[in-house]
C-alpha cells in the first residue's frame, strides 16, 4: 500500500503586506507515486501551493502561514529550501527566475553537479534530458538567447536531471508548442510510472489531464473548490466553468449531444455515437451563453459572436496587402540562422495565427515587420512601402507589437501613463489621448487601476494593458506574440475577444502567434504554418488541421474535437459546438430522408 508523501492540514498564507488569505484552509494528502494535478484560474493560489511544498514560502517569499505541511517526513519551513531541493523538484512557471548558467548544458549540470554526482553520471543525465526536451544542438547557447519555449524547455531538463522523490510543475507547458507539450506530459508519466516520482502538476491544458492524472484538485480564491479523481471532477463541467476552468473537448461534446455519460475520450465519444446513448432532439445550445448553437460554415468553424449580439456575425471583408514579404532571410549575430527565405502576405482584415514549433522564426519574422530587426537580405514592404531606411518609431505607428512577456514593454509609474505613453511620442494632441486612455481603461476592464503601478497587477491585466498600449496608438496592424501565455482559460478568452472587437469593430488586422490551437480554432480565420525558418502551410484552421504531414514537420497537435470528428466523419471540425451542430444537421437530415 503507498505512503503518504504530502501533507497539508489546514492551511493558510497571507504574503507580507497583504490583507488578502492567498491560501485559505486547504487540507490536501498525497500517494507516494502519485499524479496530482492541480487546476484553477490565475490569482486562486496555485503557485503559492507549490511553493510551500519545498519551503521558498515563506523561507524565502515573507508571510503568515498557519496549518502543518510535511514533505517526506520533513516540514520545509524548518528543514529549509536548500536542503528540500534534493527531495521536491520545483519549475516555476517563468523559466527567467531559474536559467543562470552561462550555456543550456551548464544549466542543466547545475543540479547534479551540486547533489555530487560522478562527472559520467552528471553527463549521462544532461545528455538524456536535452535530448528529451528536444534541446539538441542548443547545448552551447546562452540561456538568454533562446526563444520562451526553449527557455521553459531548459527550466524542467534541469529539475529532471536532479531526478527528485517529488517534481512540482508549475505550468510547465505554458511556452511550448503542442509537441513540446506532449512530451513533457510523456516524461511525467515515465516519471510516475518507471521511477516512482511523484508528480505535482499544476496546468491548463485540460485535455491530458484527463488520461495522466491520478486526482485533481480545482482551486478558487484559495480554496478546493472540487477534488477527486478525474472522472469525479471533470464530470462537473458547470462548476469547472465557474471555477474558471477550461471544459475538455470531449466533456462538452457529450453535454452538448446528451451523452447518458460523460466521455473522457476519443474512444468513448465513438461508443457514444455508434451506440446512440445520446440524446439531442433539438439544436444543440451552448452551455455558456445559453444561445443556440447556429450553422457551421463550410469551414467548420462556428460563426463568431459577441455577448451584446448573439446572432452570428460575419467576417469583415479582406482588402488590399498592408505586409508583404519576400525572400526574406535573417542571421543573428551569434551564427544562428532564424529565417530562410520567407515569403508572405498579409491583406487588411486578415485574423492571422502564425505557428509552429519552438525556434521555428515566428517571433523573428513578426519582428521584421515594425522594424526591429532588420533583414540579413530581403525584402519587406508595410502599406505598399519598403521598410528599408525606414525608422522603426515611424513603422510602429502603423504596426504596433505587443511582447510575449508585458514586463519588457511596461515602464510607467501608472496605468494611465502607461496607456498615454505611445500615443503622446506620435504627435497624438493632450485631449484626444486622454479620450483613447479613458476608453481604453473602460475596454480592458482596468478603469479602477488607473493610477495604480502596472507591476502591481495580475499577469493577466499587465498583458491587457501591454496590449492596450500598443491599441493606443492606433496601429492599422497589430501583432501580439505569444497573448495567453502563463493565462487562465477565462483570461486568454478576455484578451482574444478584445482582438475580434478590435479585428471585427475598427477593420484592424490581426496577427497573433501561438502555441494553442484551441486559441487558433476559436479565432484565427487564417494559419501560417512556420518550420525552420520557413512558411510550410498557409490556409484556414480546417485546412492546416487536415493536413497531417503539415502537422507533423510543424510539431503542431490538432484539437481533440478534431480529432474525434475526424475519427467520426473523416472531416475536421474546430469546436465542440461545430460538431455538435454538424450531429444534429446530420440526423436530421437521415431522418427526414427516413420519413420521406
Amino acid at each position: 500500500m503507498a505512503t503518504e508523501i504530502i501533507s497539508l492540514k489546514d492551511v493558510s498564507f497571507t504574503y507580507k503586506g497583504s490583507k488578502r488569505k492567498a491560501l485559505n484552509g486547504i487540507s490536501m494528502s498525497v500517494l507516494e507515486g502519485e499524479c496530482v494535478a492541480v487546476l484553477g484560474p490565475t490569482g486562486s493560489g496555485k503557485s503559492t501551493l507549490a511553493c510551500i511544498m519545498n519551503g521558498t514560502v515563506p523561507c524565502f517569499v515573507e508571510g503568515e502561514l498557519a496549518g502543518d505541511v510535511t514533505v517526506d517526513g520533513l516540514h520545509p519551513r524548518e528543514a529549509g529550501t536548500a536542503h528540500m531541493a534534493s527531495r521536491v523538484g520545483l519549475v516555476f512557471g517563468d523559466p527567467d527566475t531559474q536559467l543562470f548558467g552561462m550555456t543550456v548544458e551548464e544549466d542543466v549540470a547545475f543540479g547534479p553537479a551540486n547533489l555530487g554526482l560522478s562527472y559520467e553520471e552528471i553527463m549521462r543525465r544532461v545528455t538524456r534530458c536535452i535530448n528529451d526536451m528536444r534541446l539538441t544542438g542548443l547545448e552551447k547557447r546562452a540561456p538568454h538567447r533562446l526563444s520562451g519555449g526553449q527557455k521553459q524547455a531548459t527550466a524542467i531538463a534541469g529539475v529532471y536531471a536532479m531526478l527528485p522523490k517529488i517534481m512540482v510543475l508549475d505550468e510547465p507547458t505554458s511556452m511550448l508548442d503542442p509537441e513540446g507539450k506532449a512530451k513533457v506530459f510523456s516524461i511525467v508519466r515515465a516519471l510516475k510510472e518507471e521511477l516512482g516520482v511523484t508528480v505535482i502538476l499544476i496546468e491548463q491544458e485540460v485535455d491530458d489531464i484527463i488520461s495522466l492524472a491520478d486526482r485533481v484538485f480545482v482551486m478558487s480564491a484559495g480554496s478546493f473548490a472540487l477534488s477527486g479523481t478525474p472522472a469525479e471532477v471533470f464530470s462537473e463541467p458547470e462548476k469547472l466553468r465557474k471555477a474558471g476552468v477550461r471544459v475538455p473537448h470531449v466533456v462538452e461534446f457529450g453535454q452538448l449531444i446528451g451523452a447518458s455519460s460523460v466521455p473522457f475520450s476519443t474512444e468513448d465519444v465513438i461508443q457514444t455515437i455508434e451506440t446512440g446513448t445520446w440524446s439531442m432532439a433539438a439544436p444543440p445550445r451552448d452551455p455558456v451563453a445559453g444561445q443556440p448553437v447556429g450553422a457551421v460554415s463550410e469551414a467548420g468553424i462556428e460563426p463568431a459572436r459577441s455577448a451584446s449580439d448573439p446572432d452570428p456575425l460575419p467576417d469583415p471583408a479582406v482588402g488590399e496587402p498592408v505586409i508583404e514579404v519576400k525572400d526574406l532571410h535573417f542571421q543573428y549575430p551569434s551564427g544562428a540562422k532564424a529565417l530562410d527565405g520567407v515569403y508572405l502576405t498579409i491583406r487588411r482584415g486578415e485574423f492571422v495565427a502564425i505557428v509552429g514549433q519552438n525556434g521555428a522564426g515566428k517571433t523573428t519574422l513578426t519582428r521584421h515587420l515594425n522594424g526591429l530587426l532588420r533583414p540579413t537580405s530581403g525584402e519587406i514592404r508595410v502599406l505598399g512601402r519598403p521598410t528599408e531606411g525606414v525608422p522603426t518609431t515611424e513603422l510602429c505607428a502603423h504596426v504596433g507589437y505587443v511582447f510575449q512577456n508585458p514586463d519588457e514593454q511596461l515602464f510607467c509609474t501608472t496605468v494611465a501613463e502607461e496607456l498615454g505613453f505611445g500615443p503622446a511620442n506620435l504627435g497624438v494632441a493632450p485631449k484626444i489621448i486622454s479620450a483613447r486612455v479613458e476608453a481604453l481603461l473602460s475596454d480592458i476592464g482596468l478603469a479602477k487601476y488607473s493610477d495604480v503601478w502596472p507591476k502591481y497587477l495580475s499577469k493577466g491585466e499587465r498583458q491587457r494593458l501591454a496590449l492596450a498600449a500598443v491599441v493606443a496608438m492606433d496601429p492599422e496592424v497589430l501583432i501580439v506574440d505569444e497573448p495567453t501565455t502563463g493565462l487562465d482559460w477565462l483570461e486568454s478568452r478576455q484578451i482574444l475577444d478584445y482582438l475580434e472587437r478590435l479585428w471585427r469593430q475598427q477593420g484592424k488586422t490581426i496577427i497573433i502567434i501561438t502555441h494553442d490551437m484551441n486559441i487558433v480554432s476559436l479565432y484565427a480565420r487564417r494559419v501560417v504554418v512556420m518550420a525552420n525558418g520557413k512558411v510550410v502551410g498557409d490556409g484556414t484552421p480546417q485546412q492546416v488541421f487536415s493536413q497531417p504531414e503539415l502537422m507533423a514537420v510543424a510539431c503542431l497537435r490538432r484539437p481533440a474535437i478534431a480529432e474525434i470528428t475526424d475519427a467520426l466523419w473523416g472531416e475536421v471540425l474546430l469546436t465542440p459546438a461545430a460538431a455538435a451542430a454538424r450531429l444534429y444537421q446530420r440526423t436530421s437530415s437521415h431522418a427526414e430522408v427516413d420519413q420521406s
